[in-house]
């Protein structure tokens, strides 16, 4: 698993130095004894460097499940509440989407800070005199980090500007917007270019670094986005040969700290508990404000939580009861017990814990170890039932539609759903991975807004199950009709860069 050691955040003073998006940050004097000059002339230097890149993921504006996961992918499709009335969040549930929003700003300045750490590393790691397979390795790391930074940017913005290398107080800071289609292509050229030297896993000191299989992934996911169907197959269906990965039989099991890195788990952002970065405050935002302290520890938020309308989704038996295990695994309601620390949700359930009657559990195992303030749950940001998702759409869209159910099987078996007949037609099967995406993956970075988005969904799926559709007043929000719906670009971003022009329908 991924460390720090204090060297090794000692020698990240120098790649913080060189990672700046402005003038001013670039001009100020390392503090350190380490320089440019003298940094990047060993192995631990590289791999200092590219730990700087991996640790953009644990920001909440990376990769996180706070930022995108949360605020932005189900909040704006509307299965989760967002319980503190913080303005910026409120922004995105409403659908009103300023270029002002601080969620996405911090996103998108996020991405390119990730972006710029690995442009050293790109650039600086193959001039070392160093093994060369220690060299490609790193290199392919940081291309297939440079890959899901710019999969993020696109996914939400389209066409950004591309920067491929590193920038100095002597460059040319204003940039302007490349096409989707040529982000696109960078995305699929980083992830392609990484496979070629990627591992299919690591040993036990390394576990959680990136593997070949996380940047197969994602060029399925980058492949559905252009309704490249065969690519979305070819490179789904490598993952699906490999023996490292498969569901669990138990879907807790995914969630559970103790079991982190496990086989389900293709690509993650790795924490630990600590009172510092490297722990995440994901059961304090997931466990109930106000709980008693033995079972959320030292602080308890409860700022999203899942909407009533989603829970009455899951399928029941012939008495009413939800008969999905998910549910039973990772959900809580009024009168129901945690499914291992022994809390019983009150009855009523008090307004500070949920406003909705329901709390996810899937991040809130037990307070976090040893009441640490932050907790070491490695929150997924691809799995292996999204890949079998993944490859059912694709597979459904290239006429193999009973092939595609089969793969849906497998995810309702775990769930302790019946099979769906192999015999449904093309319609009716993409509606079934649409719900399988809902159900499974609510609070992950799959399954909401962006998946709906780029299927040309997104409106059907909110005027069908949206409550507060009356109060949205979509037909006064033009970006809602574009296709794909794209976010706007930060007004902060075009003040340090002139020549950015606005997403259609939005003003800086």
């Amino acid at each position: 698993m991924i460390r720090f050691s204090m060297t090794m955040v000692r020698m990240l003073c120098i790649t913080l130095l060189l990672t700046g998006c402005t003038k001013d940050f670039l001009t100020l004097q390392p503090r350190d004894t380490l320089t440019s000059d003298n940094f990047f002339k060993t192995e631990n230097d590289a791999q200092a460097a590219l730990i700087g890149v991996y640790n953009i993921l644990e920001r909440e504006t990376g990769f996180a499940n706070v930022r995108d996961a949360a605020d932005i992918e189900w909040s704006i499709s509307g299965d989760m509440e967002e319980e503190d009335g913080s303005a910026n969040r409120v922004e995105l549930q409403t659908l009103n989407f300023p270029a002002s929003n601080t969620i996405l700003r911090d996103v998108y300045e996020t991405a390119y800070l990730g972006i710029g750490r690995a442009n050293i590393v790109i650039a600086r790691v193959p001039k070392m005199t160093i093994p060369e397979n220690v060299r490609n390795v790193i290199v392919a790391q940081a291309k297939f980090l440079r890959g899901i930074f710019y999969y993020r940017l696109v996914n939400y913005w389209g066409g950004v500007p591309i920067v491929l290398e590193e920038l100095d107080a002597s460059s040319d800071l204003e940039i302007p917007r490349a096409t989707a289609e040529e982000v696109w292509a960078q995305v699929d050229k980083d992830l392609l270019e990484a496979t070629a030297y990627l591992p299919l896993e690591w040993d036990a000191k390394n576990k959680g670094r990136i593997t070949r299989a996380a940047a197969w992934g994602f060029l399925a996911k980058a492949a559905l986005w252009r309704s490249k169907w065969d690519v979305a197959i070819r490179f789904s269906d490598s993952i699906l040969k490999m023996p490292q990965h498969h569901l669990l039989p138990v879907f807790r099991d995914v969630f559970r700290e103790k079991n982190e890195n496990n086989a389900e788990v293709i690509f993650s952002t790795q924490f630990r508990p600590d009172r510092s970065s490297q722990g995440n405050n994901l059961v304090k935002r997931t466990a109930p404000r106000g709980a008693p302290s033995q079972y959320v520890g030292d602080g308890s938020w409860s700022n999203f939580v899942p909407q009533k309308h989603w829970v009455n989704a899951y399928e029941k038996d012939a008495n009413g009861k939800i008969k999905d295990k998910r549910y039973w695994q990772t959900i809580i309601g009024p009168g129901e017990q945690h499914q291992d620390n022994g809390f019983v949700m009150p009855v009523p359930v008090p307004a500070g814990y949920s406003s909705t009657g329901y709390i996810m559990t899937k991040y809130w195992e037990f307070p976090p170890k040893d009441n640490l303030p932050n907790a070491g749950i490695n929150p997924p940001g691809l799995r292996y039932a999204e890949v079998l998702l993944n490859y059912a759409e694709a597979l459904n869209e290239s006429a193999r539609t009973s092939e595609a159910l089969q793969q849906v099987n497998r995810i309702r078996v775990r769930a302790g759903l019946d099979e769906l007949p192999l015999t449904l037609d093309k319609n009716a099967t993409l509606d079934a991975i649409f719900y399988e995406r809902r159900m499974e993956f609510i609070w992950e970075p799959a399954g909401a807004f962006s998946d709906l988005n780029r299927r040309g969904r997104f409106l059907d799926f909110i005027k069908k199950n949206r409550k507060d559709i009356a109060t949205l007043e979509i037909e006064k929000k033009p970006w809602l009709t574009a296709n794909p719906i794209l976010l706007p670009i930060p007004r902060a971003a075009w003040e340090r860069n002139k020549k950015l022009t606005q997403n259609p329908h939005y003003t800086f």
